[in-house]
């Protein structure tokens, strides 16, 4: 019975290591499968064939670009301010207080397993959403879902590369990591959370191009919520981590879903 346990136990860690990958490749050969279905079309402006692909990519790619170059005067503007002062000190306030109390709550190896495994789950249900509305849209000839699709998908892209940028520059413990302080400039990559990043981020999109459709909406952003709280019982960030991911992701996909 214990060899049968401990190779139950073994799978399941396999899996929950794996599984990212997996999706990753999962995402990757759904788009190309898509783009050679559709590939008929040889009209570089078609967005459903690979070159079209490859200009509608190069295209959300300078957008988000100028998006960057605009952050320092949209930083300081007052209607920012009003919401980005709230956020700075409630994840001061998490840093400073929240952080390692909350941490060491979460003693459960069980519960540590099934957060991560269906923060995972989760994360691969937006990206699968994310490639089946771009092929979807290509498939049906409509646009709108096709192009809702796409930039779920360059979000999601687009926040995760923002977030492993600061997590290279504040490079702070995992919660896992040494006695669990979470110390910045440390070695990790904790600050901030890539899950709450990218899942936000494809949530914002789908709200900000379906805002009258309630139950679209509110379900992205449910599941959003559901995988980047996951992350926490997970042990995989704090919740000041959490927080900033999510301001990021939702940042990034209103910006890019808007324009």
């Amino acid at each position: 019975m214990n060899r049968c346990k401990s190779c139950s136990s073994i799978s399941r860690r396999t899996f929950l290591v794996s599984f990212p990958r997996i999706t990753g490749n999962l995402l990757v050969w759904t788009l190309f499968v898509t783009m050679s279905v559709a590939g008929h079309a040889q009209d570089s402006k078609n967005p459903c064939n690979v070159s079209g692909f490859a200009h509608q990519t190069w295209n959300e790619t300078t957008q988000f670009g100028d998006g960057l170059k605009a952050v320092p005067r949209a930083v300081i503007r007052p209607r920012n301010l009003l919401w980005e002062f709230p956020v700075l000190a409630a994840t001061g306030v998490m840093i400073a207080k929240v952080d390692r109390p909350a941490d060491n709550r979460i003693q459960s190896r069980s519960l540590q397993q099934t957060a991560s495994l269906w923060s995972n789950v989760g994360l691969g249900m937006e990206l699968g959403f994310g490639a089946l509305g771009y092929g979807a849209g290509c498939g049906k000839h409509h646009s709108y879902l096709r192009d809702t699709g796409f930039k779920a998908l360059a979000a999601m892209g687009a926040a995760g590369t923002v977030d492993l940028g600061l997590k290279l520059a504040f490079d702070r413990e995992f919660p896992t990591t040494g006695n669990g302080a979470g110390k910045f400039w440390a070695g990790g990559r904790s600050f901030p959370s890539g899950h709450a990043a990218t899942s936000f981020a494809f949530a914002a999109v789908v709200a900000h191009r379906y805002p009258h459709n309630q139950w679209l909406k509110w379900g992205a952003y449910a599941l959003a919520t559901g995988v980047s709280l996951s992350r926490y019982p997970a042990k995989k960030h704090f919740p000041s981590d959490i927080l900033m991911g999510a301001t990021l992701g939702y940042v990034t996909g209103a910006y890019l879903g808007d324009h």
